[in-house]
């Protein structure tokens, strides 16, 4: 039976677009189950884990943690989230990658979420912001964990507060990015790292409506609510956008790309997937493995 501490809703404020008490449970579970239909028509292999009971942003899978896969096994980095709202829902997580056979690595020292990790087509690099929600200096964990350059971007727009609500880089190497979003030092700096062939600008409204918060399935990018500019841009570059409505999930701060965690391959690793988790935490000693094998269809 369904309790008032285990279902998605605002409970709290901790970015400028929660409204606490707006969402509809039943608009959000019909949008949910929508979008995880979507995802397995466009190819997707998805593992759904369990609502956290009381932990109501628990529903923004990528989060909690960095998924990786390395000859064959998974592993999961944990996050460290500045607010103690998402601490809690870090230890039930980290509980249950660790039973789906992930190696689990505790989180870097420095505060970091995953929806400020963007990693590059192929896994050479990796995108960190920085400023609001993760610290710079996680990016030395990263790089250790990804066994790839990671480029910190400085984000100053508390609106979006999260690199992947700024940016999102197309499996060719297309960045579409909000300039409004990053310092012009950050910009300079995207403008000159290695994997990313362009940069076409997308207006701070549409960010703002989550225009930028994708999940791309081949072909197929996935939006949460109309985007009309970003819309024409991923026309333009072969794709095709799908709308799916996600606007109860915005009253909290998320959309598509916050709703799904993605299994990352290893630089050198062809092969990728995606997995709608909700991420993990529990504290071991940093950067040592926990848990068993274990392999996820």
């Amino acid at each position: 039976m369904r309790t008032s501490d285990c279902a998605y809703q605002v409970a709290w404020t901790i970015n400028p677009h929660m409204k606490m008490g707006a969402v509809n449970w039943h608009r959000a579970r019909a949008q949910h189950r929508l979008l995880r239909r979507a995802l397995r028509a466009a190819g997707a292999q998805l593992l759904e884990l369990p609502f956290v009971h009381g932990a109501y942003d628990c529903v923004f899978a990528k989060d909690n943690a960095v998924l990786l896969e390395k000859e064959g096994q998974k592993r999961a980095l944990l996050a460290s989230p500045v607010f103690s709202e998402r601490q809690q829902e870090q230890q039930a997580r980290a509980r249950v990658l660790d039973r789906l056979g992930f190696d689990i690595f505790s989180p870097p020292p420095a505060h970091f979420e995953g929806g400020d990790l963007v990693v590059l087509p192929g896994a050479r690099g990796a995108l960190l912001g920085h400023g609001q929600r993760s610290s710079r200096h996680a990016a030395v964990m990263l790089e250790i964990f990804l066994g790839a350059p990671v480029t910190p971007l400085e984000l100053k727009d508390p609106h979006l507060y999260h690199l992947d609500t700024a940016l999102h880089v197309l499996s060719d190497g297309t960045a579409l990015v909000c300039p409004e979003a990053f310092t012009p030092a950050a910009l300079r700096t995207l403008e000159r790292t290695e994997g990313i062939h362009q940069i076409l600008n997308v207006p701070r409204e549409e960010a703002l409506g989550f225009g930028l918060n994708l999940v791309e399935v081949g072909r197929t990018v996935f939006l949460g609510g109309r985007a009309p500019w970003v819309e024409l841009l991923l026309h333009a570059q072969g794709r095709c956008p799908t709308v799916l409505p996600l606007d109860q999930f915005h009253l909290a701060g998320g959309s598509a790309a916050c709703l799904v965690s993605q299994i990352h391959p290893a630089r050198g690793t062809a092969r990728e997937a995606l997995r709608p988790a909700s991420a993990p935490t529990r504290r071991e000693r940093p950067g040592e493995p926990r848990g068993g094998a274990g392999y996820l269809q």
